[in-house]
């Protein structure tokens, strides 16, 4: 059977992740945690051995907090309709989010796109409005090998 690439909903290779990435010098990332009710997939403090992905520890130390929520959307080739979602999750949080930026912390909205399929979307100047009062940069990223 041939699927059509334009249906999208049959179309398995449209898939693409979306990250939520906050750096800060001291944060402890379980407040990060509790604060926005979203579990991570990586979170270290500052000071505490480095792990690569498997677990094995690495060279140094962190230097910052880091703390990271990330999920995957398959068979939707409009991305930025979830990442709208996670705005509307993020907004009630909106002091704490500009409190981190204020006290030298970073935040951004990581978007994974596969580099092996046409994928595209349109990011409504509205929705950048509210990405920025909320203090969160763009940022976007593709990977030829995408998994």
């Amino acid at each position: 059977m041939v699927i059509d690439e334009w249906d999208f909903e049959k179309n398995e290779s449209l898939r693409f992740k979306i990250r939520l990435l906050i750096r800060h010098p001291n944060i402890d990332p379980d407040r990060i945690t509790r604060t926005l009710q979203l579990t991570p997939h990586l979170s270290a403090m500052m000071g505490s051995v480095r792990k690569g992905p498997k677990g094995a520890a690495l060279p140094g130390l962190h230097k910052d907090s880091v703390w990271s929520h990330s999920f995957r959307v398959e068979r939707n080739r409009f991305f930025f309709s979830d990442a709208v979602k996670l705005i509307d999750k993020l907004e009630p949080h909106r002091a704490f989010l500009v409190e981190i930026d204020k006290s030298g912390g970073s935040i951004s909205m990581v978007l994974d796109l596969p580099g092996d399929t046409n994928i595209g979307d349109v990011f409504p100047w509205r929705e950048m409005a509210r990405l920025c009062d909320l203090r969160i940069n763009l940022s976007i990223e593709v990977f030829p090998e995408f998994n």
